[in-house]
């Protein structure tokens, strides 16, 4: 790609964009062999290769499956930064038709190729001048689109062992044009529980339903109480979405057979572990009582994914002005809260941390995550990977001098 395509071009250190076409090259790869869950060690392997001829070789590809831990030393004592980028693949066909298309029903459509692409170049920059104090520790992470990958970072003691101070991790943003960077500070995105719903009843034939117990009915009854938790049961001013997502029941061609069972799935997302809390339990006590007033029998399996993400305030500060000094402050906006999870909640629970965003939409990328058609915009790499390299060094010298 010509130099000036990049976004930002004018702005970046020349290495940026002499290493931008192979960062890009790495990135295409990646989306034409995605890989889901905690079963990402092709894209590990990938990644470790290119690491490794960067002279990076701290790497460790064994405390988290799926995943690897990346370590830069800088060249005094000082504190630890991590850096986080999620690796996983969505369970869905891509249809971007691009020559870099995945070919089976697997697609890189949140952008997770891009986020691995930048922090990668952002550790190229850092291994080739490692003046700074302390270290860095990347994490490439997986099964983020499950919400268990951070979850297991975690539960492998990394940030014990580091004694991570600080974390920072961005998602690419479909909504946001090229090259401009948004922040917010405090609750940002909400907490992700999905739930499990089964109604169990007896079968009978449809000209008999008086013979049976019909589990239709208490269905219907239920799906309108459920929506009572938002409109009745909780606080008006506190944020919550309850969607039921799937219903399954009977057979389409077999209209004249009342089954057994139904079952149906859906998702609570909230801005507070109270009102988590409540929703969870005016859920279970709604399909015991319904269930148990039309003769059924109701169970609930609630999975409690992801907390809320809530930004720290001075790190927010920090990257916010950094970005307003690197590229301009009409570059620079707030992000919106979304009720879309990420267990990048998961970290902050153990370090001060932001989870930001980076803008991808110019006229050839316009179709949004998670839809078929999206590919992520190469054209932001050099810069994002230029703030990452930045942002990394000027939090390790704010901490050396605390």
């Amino acid at each position: 790609m010509a130099s000036e395509n990049w976004v930002h071009a004018e702005k970046l250190p020349e290495r940026f964009l002499t290493w931008a076409d192979e960062a890009a090259a790495l990135r295409r790869k990646i989306h034409s062999n995605p890989e889901l869950g905690f079963e990402t060690s092709k894209t590990c392997a990938l990644i470790e290769r290119a690491l490794r001829s960067y002279g990076i070789t701290a790497i460790d590809a064994e405390s988290v499956r799926g995943g690897l831990i990346v370590t830069i030393e800088g060249n005094r004592p000082g504190k630890t930064v991590a850096l986080r980028a999620d690796i996983d693949a969505l369970s869905m066909p891509d249809e971007s038709g691009t020559p870099w298309a995945s070919t089976i029903c697997r697609n890189h459509a949140c952008g997770h190729d891009g986020h691995a692409a930048w922090l990668m170049l952002a550790l190229r920059d850092l291994a080739a001048d490692r003046n700074f104090p302390g270290r860095i520790v990347a994490i490439f992470q997986p099964a983020e689109e499950i919400g268990r990958g951070a979850l297991a970072v975690v539960e492998s003691g990394l940030f014990e062992k580091e004694a991570i101070a600080e974390i920072y991790g961005a998602h690419n943003d479909s909504l946001l044009p090229a090259g401009e960077f948004s922040f917010r500070a405090g609750p940002l995105q909400a907490s992700c529980d999905f739930f499990y719903i089964r109604l169990v009843g007896r079968g009978i034939h449809a000209a008999r339903p008086h013979m049976g117990i019909d589990t239709m009915p208490a269905a219907g009854l239920l799906i309108n109480s459920l929506q009572t938790i938002v409109s009745r049961k909780t606080d008006a001013l506190e944020p919550v979405v309850l969607s039921i997502s799937s219903i399954e029941a009977g057979k389409y061609d077999a209209p004249n057979v009342i089954p057994n069972e139904l079952r149906m799935s859906g998702t609570v997302r909230t801005y507070s572990e109270v009102c988590r809390t409540e929703v969870e339990r005016q859920m279970r006590l709604m399909v015991e009582h319904v269930a148990a007033a039309q003769s059924c029998t109701g169970e609930v399996r609630y999975d409690r994914l992801t907390s809320v993400v809530v930004n720290d305030a001075a790190a927010t500060e920090a990257a916010s002005t950094l970005a307003k000094r690197l590229f301009g402050s009409k570059f620079v906006k707030t992000t919106p809260q979304t009720t879309g999870g990420e267990d990048f909640s998961e970290y902050q629970k153990k370090a001060p941390g932001i989870m930001f965003r980076i803008g991808i939409v110019d006229e050839q990328h316009e179709a949004a995550t998670h839809n078929p058609k999206y590919d992520f915009n190469d054209r932001v790499l050099p810069a994002a990977a230029y703030f990452f390299a930045t942002l990394a060094r000027e939090r390790l010298a704010a901490l050396e001098a605390v």
